[in-house]
C-alpha cells in the first residue's frame, strides 16, 4: 500500500505513519472473539505505560467515539447529584465541557475568562474556596488548541487533591506529546483520543484514571452508551460494551507500539524541535503569534492574520494545500488568526518545508 504523503499542521487527526496506515488492514474478526479482546487488553495496558500509571490503582477504559465523547462520558458519569462541577473556561474546549455539563443537568458553575489568559494555581484555590463553591469536581483543558496555550496540569491537580476535589483533565492534544506521568502527580482523571499525539486514527477515545472512583459512579447514570462504570466493567473482560471500530482498535496498538518504541521524551523532544523550526522561520518572515511565548504549548501556535493588501487565510491554505500541507483556521472569537500544529508523525525538515512554501507564498503574490 503506497499513500501519498501529507503534512497536516492541524491539531490531529494528525499525520500517521505509512505502518499505522497499513494496521487498518486486518482480516475481518468478530469483536466477541479471543483475539481481539486480547488486542484491547494490550492497548489498555500499554495506554497506562504512556501515561505513567500504577495499574494497581488506575485504568484506562476505552470509549467508541471522538474526544467529545471522552468527555461526556467523565462528566456524566463522574459528578453525582449531590457533587457539584467547576468548569475552567479559557477556550473553547473548556466552554465546550461546560455545555455537556449544561445538556447533561449536572451541577456546575463555569469559570469564564478571556480565552488569551491562564489562571493560575492561587486563582483556583480562590474559586474552590469562595462564594462559587463549594464544588466536588473540577474540569479543565490541558492544551487549550483554540490558541496552543498550555495550562497547568499537576499544579492544578494539587490545589483540588489538597482539597479532596477530583480533577479531570482534558488531554486530548498534549496526552504522548509531552509526560504526565500519573502515578506521581496528583490528577484523577486525563481524557484524551487516538488520533493526536498517539498517532493513531480517529474513532476511539478513552479515560484513564482511579480505578476506585469509577466504581464508586456506578450509579450515577445520566448516559447509556456513555456510562463509564460500564465501560470499565465491559472491558475488564476484553470487550467493549458495545460495537466497537475493530480496524481503528487494530491501528491504535500499532500506534502504541510505535510510542513506545519513540518514548514520550523522545517524543516531546522531536515535537519541540519541529516547534522551533516552525516559530523561528514565522516570525523571520513578520508573522506575530497570538500568546506570548510562555504561554506557548509547544504542540500549536496560533498566529494573527497578517492585514497586508490581498492576503486572506483561504488563499494561504489553497497555495498549500495545493503542495500537500494542511493550514488550519482560527477559532478564536473576535480576532483574525489561524493555526499551525507540529503534532503527529512530521520531522522538522516537514516544518521547514512548510515555512518555505509560506514564503514562496508571500513572494509570489
Amino acid at each position: 500500500m503506497n499513500v501519498p504523503r501529507k503534512i497536516l499542521l492541524n491539531p490531529g487527526p494528525a499525520t500517521t505513519t505509512d505502518s499505522v496506515k497499513r494496521a487498518l488492514v486486518v482480516p475481518d474478526i468478530c469483536p466477541r472473539e479471543t483475539e481481539f479482546g486480547e488486542l484491547v487488553r494490550g492497548v489498555r495496558r500499554d495506554l497506562l505505560t504512556v501515561a505513567g500509571a500504577d495499574p494497581a490503582t488506575q485504568t484506562a477504559a476505552l470509549i467508541a467515539g471522538p474526544g467529545t465523547a471522552a468527555m461526556e462520558s467523565a462528566i456524566s458519569s463522574l459528578v453525582p447529584a449531590s457533587g457539584r462541577l467547576l468548569v475552567i473556561d479559557n477556550g473553547a474546549y473548556g466552554e465546550r465541557a461546560g455545555q455537556i455539563a449544561a445538556a447533561l443537568g449536572v451541577p456546575a458553575h463555569v469559570w469564564r475568562m478571556p480565552w488569551t489568559t491562564r489562571p493560575e494555581p492561587v486563582e483556583l484555590a480562590a474559586q474552590l474556596d469562595g462564594a462559587a463553591g463549594p464544588f466536588t469536581h473540577v474540569f479543565w483543558v490541558h492544551h487549550e488548541t483554540t490558541t496552543g496555550l498550555l495550562n497547568h496540569f499537576g499544579e492544578f491537580g494539587a490545589v483540588c487533591r489538597a482539597r479532596r476535589v477530583v480533577s479531570i483533565v482534558d488531554a486530548m492534544s498534549s496526552f504522548a506529546g509531552m509526560e504526565l506521568t500519573l502515578r506521581e502527580t496528583p490528577v484523577d482523571f486525563v481524557l484524551s483520543s487516538a488520533n493526536k499525539c498517539l498517532q493513531g486514527m480517529p474513532g476511539v477515545s478513552f479515560v484513564i484514571g482511579s480505578r476506585a472512583l469509577i466504581a464508586a459512579s456506578a450509579g450515577v447514570g445520566r448516559s447509556y452508551s456513555l456510562n463509564l462504570a460500564r465501560h470499565e466493567r465491559s472491558l475488564a473482560t476484553g470487550q467493549f460494551p458495545f460495537t466497537p471500530p475493530v480496524q481503528v482498535v487494530y491501528a491504535l496498538a500499532r500506534a502504541l507500539e510505535e510510542t513506545l518504541a519513540e518514548t514520550v521524551p523522545v517524543r516531546a523532544g522531536r515535537y519541540r524541535a519541529c516547534y522551533d523550526v516552525m516559530l523561528a522561520g514565522m516570525e523571520r518572515l513578520e508573522f506575530k503569534a497570538l500568546l506570548p511565548r510562555p504561554l506557548h504549548s509547544g504542540l500549536l501556535t496560533a498566529f494573527h492574520t497578517p492585514t497586508r493588501t490581498g492576503f486572506t487565510f483561504e488563499r494561504l491554505h489553497d497555495f498549500l494545500r495545493a503542495r500537500a500541507i494542511t493550514l488550519y483556521p482560527g477559532k478564536l472569537p473576535g480576532t483574525d488568526t489561524f493555526r499551525v500544529a507540529n503534532i503527529g508523525a512530521l520531522t522538522p525538515a516537514d516544518l521547514a518545508t512548510f515555512v518555505a512554501a509560506v514564503e514562496e507564498f508571500l513572494y509570489a503574490r
